[in-house]
Order: C-alpha cells, then sequence, then structure tokens
C-alpha cells in the first residue's frame, strides 16, 4: 500500500508466531549488504527527534513494533539465485545456562558409560588407574571429582564395589 506493513501485520499474513525468529528473517531481508536488502525498513519516528531537520537518521539495527517494512522496488541482482544469509540472535543467559546444564547431564552419562566399560573389561582395577583411562576414554575436559561423584554413584546402584581389604580398588559387579 506505499506505506508499508507493521511487525504484526507481517505476523498475521505470514503465519510466523515467534516475534524472534519474525525479528531475525526481517533483519537478513531489510539490512542485510548490499545486494540482498529485497525489503526497506522504515523506522517509526522517534519521540526526542528535535535535532535538526537536516541531519539524516541513521536506520537502527534492531526492530521496533511500529517499524514498517515495504517491498524494495528498486532491488536488482543479475544472479538467477540470491544468498540471503540468516543474522542469529545471540544467546541469552538463561538459554546459555540452560543448554549448559544439558550438556553437563549428557557428559555424566558418558562418564558412567566409560566406568563402566572399563570396568567390566578389568573386573577388578585401582583407583589410580581407573581415574586414567577414563580420562583417556572420554573426548571432553572432565575434572576428577566428576569422576569421583560418578564412581559413588555407581557403587550405590550396585554395579561396582570396593574391595574390603584394599579400599583403593574396585570391583565389577553386574
Amino acid at each position: 500500500d506505499g506505506r508499508g506493513l507493521k511487525l504484526d501485520d507481517i505476523m498475521k499474513k505470514t503465519g510466523i508466531d515467534d516475534r524472534g525468529e519474525l525479528e531475525r528473517v526481517l533483519q537478513s531481508l531489510s539490512l542485510g549488504r548490499d545486494g540482498t536488502r529485497v525489503l526497506k525498513k522504515i523506522d517509526a519516528p522517534v519521540a526526542n527527534a528535535s535535532d535538526s531537520p537536516k541531519k539524516k537518521q541513521k536506520i537502527r539495527r534492531n526492530i521496533g513494533e511500529h517499524d514498517r517494512f515495504l517491498f524494495n522496488s528498486s532491488f536488482t541482482n543479475n544472479q538467477r539465485r540470491i544468498r540471503i544469509t540468516n543474522i542469529t540472535m545471540k544467546e541469552t543467559v538463561k538459554e546459555r545456562a540452560k543448554t549448559h546444564e544439558a550438556v553437563s547431564s549428557d557428559r555424566l552419562y558418558l562418564i558412567d558409560a566409560a566406568v563402566v566399560r572399563i570396568m567390566k573389561a578389568r573386573k577388578t582395577l585401582d583407583h589410580r588407574a581407573l581415574m586414567g583411562e577414563v580420562m583417556t576414554q572420554l573426548k571432553f575436559p572432565a575434572s576428577s571429582s566428576d569422576i569421583k561423584k560418578r564412581i559413588e554413584t555407581l557403587i550405590e546402584r550396585e554395579y561396582m564395589e570396593r574391595i574390603e581389604g584394599d579400599r583403593s580398588k574396585y570391583k565389577y559387579l553386574a
């Protein structure tokens, strides 16, 4: 219509419900490299625009609620296909913590599997040898305290036990 569409209008017409996803797509289409700007972004008027009217307003990189988008009628490209790179959003602290927690829990299972695999093959093994073998089998840096905790949980779950006469040796049970 010449005035462009607001964010809510685009959400309704495209069926994209996730606002963050839509903002990333619109940024890619309107604020990307030269030659890929299929859309024009029209910034909503800022309330404190009391600067001199001769100054050219800088285009904001983020997308506001009242910004409008319209088709870039001057867009041309000689290629049959154009490559539009997606802009990725930075991971929030909450998402980073959630990812870290998931990775940590996955690693605990990997430590358990390595200990059981080694003990199943050796039947009995002393603590230092077990720790060394677990460290070499794991593909990620594991702390010795994490491995010790996992050994304790395996003892509690009766996968292995300490040998009575020598507390630093373990015996495989399962």
